[in-house]
């Protein structure tokens, strides 16, 4: 889940905490060229061009919010960045990071 209002966040975060809940934030940060190239590439409808671009449009209006968060998520949470990581690669990190944390 992406949360991007810190408000939001830490009023999400503490009710889960108060319930008993262990929450890991985890931020995957990508560098800001990468991440639009990785937008710009992607096919979330394959055959449906019209459907897959309002997708990416919507993904690059996300990528401003996240790169205007940035300094807060990258304090409050645990940081993989994954500019140079391929998804698999990705969730190997998270999955070591969530071994040495619990």
């Amino acid at each position: 889940m992406t949360v991007l209002n810190p408000a939001h966040a830490a009023e999400m975060f503490t009710t889960l905490r108060r319930s008993g809940t262990v929450v890991h934030h985890l931020v995957l940060h990508t560098a800001p060229p990468v991440l639009l190239e990785r937008i710009d590439s992607s096919w979330e409808y394959p055959g449906d061009a019209g459907r897959s671009e309002a997708v990416r449009v919507h993904q690059r209006r996300r990528a401003v919010g996240y790169h205007e968060a940035a300094a807060w998520l990258h304090t409050d949470g645990h940081v993989i960045d994954t500019t140079m990581y391929t998804t698999d690669q990705t969730l190997q990190a998270a999955l070591a990071l969530l071994h040495t944390i619990n």
